[in-house]
């Protein structure tokens, strides 16, 4: 059975979250989510591993009766969290990824019962697929920056900001259909680099933030995913 304390630890150091407490609602909201999309025999196997609090929310949820695709499996938790899917998507991904990493047996049974879609879910925020054991030295992850580095890095940012914990810039875009096309085509671009911003919408515009949540700090990804959503604006 996981620790409960240590379990939201995992989940806030992935989520980015400042101490353990913020990272509870999240969690049981994840949880039970994913509960409720399961058969008789994947429920038991997550309430088994849980600590007794998450395991009683497992136990009690109402399952599904119909299945539902990621899209609204995030728009839900997007919902209960008051916050937006693409925030949701990172908390999902900080409480599956915390599951696979503490146990990977159960985390492959629950995710077994999900749609396909769901898999990237099981990965850390800000990582991609995990790398087969036996390989997994000779495949380099992302580069953490100092501080020298991500001030020059800014330099070729128009419209960035940030230190090392995290680079950000919002703006203006139309709220019609050029401005959905853009968060579409930087939507596509996360998917191509296995790599997200959270984004958040403001009265003063859009907030577009990168950092590598499983380390903490802006990394070489991050740069080059800014970039790109730079690239994305400028050319509308």
């Amino acid at each position: 059975m996981l620790a409960h304390r240590e379990f939201l630890e995992a989940v806030a150091d992935r989520a980015g979250l400042d101490r353990p407490d913020s990272a509870k609602r999240p969690t049981e909201s994840v949880l039970v989510c994913v509960a409720r999309r399961l058969d008789d025999t994947g429920r038991k196997a997550l309430e088994s591993t849980l600590p007794t609090q998450l395991a009683t929310l497992v136990r009690e949820s109402t399952p599904l009766r119909r299945g539902e695709d990621k899209t609204l499996f995030l728009q839900t938790v997007a919902s209960e969290l008051d916050t937006s899917p693409e925030r949701a998507r990172l908390l999902a991904q900080a409480v599956l990824s915390a599951l696979a990493d503490q146990d990977a047996p159960t985390a492959e049974t629950v995710r077994s019962q999900l749609p396909e879609d769901f898999r990237d879910l099981f990965t850390a925020p800000g990582a991609g697929p995990p790398p087969d054991r036996a390989a997994t030295a000779a495949i380099p992850g992302p580069t953490d920056l100092t501080a020298e580095e991500v001030a020059a890095a800014l330099t070729a940012l128009p419209g960035w900001t940030g230190d090392v914990r995290g680079l950000e810039r919002t703006v203006g875009l139309p709220p019609d259909e050029v401005g959905q096309e853009i968060r579409d085509r930087i939507s596509r671009v996360e998917r191509e680099m296995n790599h997200h911003a959270v984004v958040e919408e403001k009265e003063d515009g859009t907030t577009f933030r990168v950092w590598t949540h499983a380390r903490g700090v802006v990394t070489d990804l991050d740069v080059e995913l800014a970039r790109r959503i730079s690239e994305i604006i400028e050319n509308g």
